[in-house]
Parts: C-alpha cells; sequence; structure tokens
C-alpha cells in the first residue's frame, strides 16, 4: 500500500446534516469560494480514504464573455449588413 506525503494538512469539518466546509485555500484554488458541487469517490485502500474533485462550473450570463472573446484565436467572419425596408 503507498502512503502520500501531505505538504500541509488540513481539516475537514462534517455536521451532524453532512454539510461539510472546505478550506478555504482549497476553495480558491478550485474556484468554490461560493461553494459549488464536487465529485466524492471512496477509495479502496483500507483506510475509507475520499477522493474529491471539483467539477467544472458552468458559464451564467456574461461575467468574463469579454475576456473569454479575446483569447480566441479565430477571427469572426465579417457581418453583411444590409438596409431595412422602411428606412
Amino acid at each position: 500500500m503507498k502512503h502520500y506525503i501531505m505538504k500541509a494538512l488540513d481539516t475537514l469539518t462534517i455536521t451532524e446534516k453532512g454539510q461539510a466546509q472546505f478550506p478555504a485555500s482549497w476553495r480558491k484554488q478550485a474556484g468554490l469560494m461560493r461553494g459549488g458541487p464536487c465529485d466524492v469517490r471512496v477509495l479502496d485502500d483500507g483506510r475509507l480514504s475520499l477522493l474529491i474533485t471539483p467539477r467544472p462550473q458552468k458559464r451564467r450570463g456574461a461575467v468574463g464573455l469579454l475576456a473569454h472573446l479575446e483569447d480566441q484565436t479565430v477571427a469572426f467572419p465579417k457581418v453583411n449588413r444590409h438596409t431595412m425596408p422602411f428606412k
């Protein structure tokens, strides 16, 4: 059995209702400062270990849209404009 060396020991608190508070440094790195879904898998190592992986967040609204569009490598095709018949 392989034991993994941890650089820093963080604490995870689970309440009676099963709610958990993850370490702030991990939530910030995973983009979960306001919460979000995570996948949890039980490892078969005989120590009841869990593997917790954050799920990718879906984009909401136009937050970060400009930065996303500026990062695109392919330009959008030029739009052909026409005059409306009532003008």
